[in-house]
Order: C-alpha cells, then sequence, then structure tokens
C-alpha cells in the first residue's frame, strides 16, 4: 500500500505499539514458515493495517509470544503466531511486491528490481495455486491501469479506479462472515460488502495521494502522473510548488471525502479487538499523514522551513 498506511505512533499506548509490530513480525514468521527466507526481503509495514483490520473482527484471541530473531537478537520481541489472518495479509504482501518488481524492472529498468522479481518467481508461482482468483484479479486491475498509464488518462478518477478496484478485492478476505453484533440474523450487517467499500476507498486515497506526493519526481522523469495532464500544469506559466498550491485544495477535498467513506463503513464494524490500534490508523494517522503530503512542497511548507 506504498508506505502510507500507517499509525500516528505518538497517540499509540505501548500496549497497541507491541500489538502492531507483533502482527508485522507475525506476517515476516509466516513468510518464512511458508516460502522460505528470501521473500522475506519484500517485507514492509504495508499489510499490517489489512491484517489488523481482518483479525479485528474476528472473537479467536491472538497467540502472542515473545522471542528473539536474528534481526533483534538482543530483546525480545512480540510476535503473533498461527493465525490465517496473517498468513493472508502475508500472501497479499508477496503478490503485491512480485508485481511492483515486475512493474519496476519494466518501467525503470532497475536491475535490483530485475533481481528480486527473479527471486520471488517461485513464490509467485506458489501464490497462485494458494490464492488463484485474487491473483488473477490483481494481475487485470494492473493491466487496465497499465493501460490508462500508456494511454495518459487525464482523470484521476479514472486513473485510480483499477487500483481501487484492486485494494476492493484485497479487503474480500475469503473468512469473512456475517456480524455477530445482532441478535436477529436478520440485522446482522454483511462483512464482504463492507470491507470491499473501505478497501476501495482506501485504494482511492492512496492513488490520490501518491499522484500527488509523485509530482514532483514524475515532471522530473517525464512520467505518468494523471494530476498533471488533468489540471494542465505548463511550467511557463508557474512553477511546480505553485501548481500544487493551485490543485492542493481540490485534492484535499477529495481525500477527506475518502476518508468520511472510509470512516463511516469502520462505524458499522463491532470489532473483537484492536479497537484503539485500527481507529488510531484510520482516523489518525491517514489524516497526519494527509496534512504531511499536502503541506510538502507548497507555499505554506516554504514559510515554515
Amino acid at each position: 500500500m506504498l508506505g502510507y498506511v500507517k499509525p500516528d505512533k505518538p497517540e499509540l499506548k505501548i500496549k497497541e505499539y507491541e500489538i502492531y509490530s507483533g502482527y508485522y513480525c507475525g506476517i515476516c514468521k509466516s513468510i518464512a514458515r511458508r516460502y522460505g527466507q528470501i521473500p522475506r526481503i519484500v517485507l514492509n509495514y504495508d499489510s499490517v493495517f489489512l491484517a489488523i483490520m481482518i483479525a479485528g473482527i474476528q472473537p479467536s484471541k491472538e497467540h502472542i509470544k515473545t522471542e528473539r530473531c536474528l534481526i533483534h537478537p538482543l530483546k525480545k520481541r512480540t510476535i503473533i503466531y498461527d493465525s490465517h489472518e496473517i498468513d493472508y495479509a502475508a500472501d497479499i504482501l508477496l503478490l503485491l511486491a512480485y508485481y511492483k518488481l515486475k512493474d519496476d524492472c519494466l518501467d525503470d529498468k532497475s536491475k535490483k528490481a530485475a533481481i528480486g522479481a527473479i527471486l520471488l518467481k517461485g513464490t509467485f508461482k506458489r501464490l497462485t495455486g494458494t490464492i488463484p482468483e485474487k491473483c488473477d484479479y490483481v494481475r487485470d486491475q494492473l493491466n487496465n491501469l497499465a493501460l490508462l498509464e500508456e494511454a495518459k488518462c487525464p482523470s484521476i478518477d479514472r486513473s485510480a479506479e483499477p487500483f481501487a478496484k484492486l485494494t476492493e478485492e484485497v479487503f474480500d478476505y475469503p473468512g469473512l462472515g456475517l456480524s455477530k453484533e445482532k441478535e436477529n440474523p436478520k440485522d446482522r450487517l454483511e462483512l464482504p460488502p463492507i470491507f470491499r467499500r473501505i478497501g476501495y476507498h482506501i485504494g482511492k486515497w492512496i492513488y490520490l495521494i501518491d499522484a500527488y506526493d509523485d509530482i514532483d519526481e514524475n515532471l522530473k522523469n517525464s512520467s505518468f502522473n494523471p494530476l498533471i495532464l488533468q489540471f494542465e500544469y505548463n511550467a511557463d506559466n508557474e512553477t511546480v510548488n505553485e501548481f500544487k498550491e493551485r490543485i492542493r485544495e481540490r485534492v484535499e477535498r477529495n481525500l477527506i471525502l475518502y476518508l468520511a467513506e472510509i470512516a463511516k463503513c469502520c462505524g458499522q464494524l463491532n470489532f473483537e479487538k484492536n479497537r484503539g490500534l485500527i481507529e488510531n490508523i484510520l482516523y489518525l494517522g491517514l489524516m497526519r499523514k494527509t496534512e504531511e503530503v499536502l503541506k510538502k512542497g507548497t507555499k505554506n511548507n516554504a514559510e515554515s522551513i
């Protein structure tokens, strides 16, 4: 998820941060146990939120252990074991990482990415047997995204749609069922549609904030960015910072709308655990990241330096 979906660490309780780290370490252990040591090279925090969200509605308690590892040999760390949600998040992480390496190899001619893709090729083949439907759907949406980029689509909404559909599918965990918070089965909430809607709007938010964040780099490299096309940046008429300032209010309005929809959906869920951590990420972490990216490179940021 490109590193944008993270908690607001200063506002986390110590226990909440330990649990968050425990899911991260659990994903690492899950990859090593099922796919070996090499795939751990792509480990990052992007899939932790997915695991925490899905596990949060499950009534079962986490299996928590504290132990040392090769990277952190001096201090025992919290690790969450034996979780289907963690295994699923690990699979999604590896799937998206493989396609990201392939994309970097083709677009940037990166030798490092090419080597990484080769190293993950065997893992990817195993994933096509473990989560075949997800693999096919992710591939199709990334192909749709590539076609829009090749056509230089001048609409941020259209360009964001394949990625939003991708994250929508990713959040549809196969183990989701009905919410148990209502006594009458007819009144119970169907969880897959709610989770899919959360995933869809997170995808929209990620794509838009990443597009805004990458404006400088995309202009420098002459690479595709729908914001540059839609709002018709012209270097003869304005600086990059002036352009970002000009479109900032429009981008901010859309980002806030996406976050509001995510919050609305999450408000319908009855989390069995991790509520404080989930709310920190959704209501504080995403908003803080929104403010940071929108402020970067604008007039307001220049005046504060």
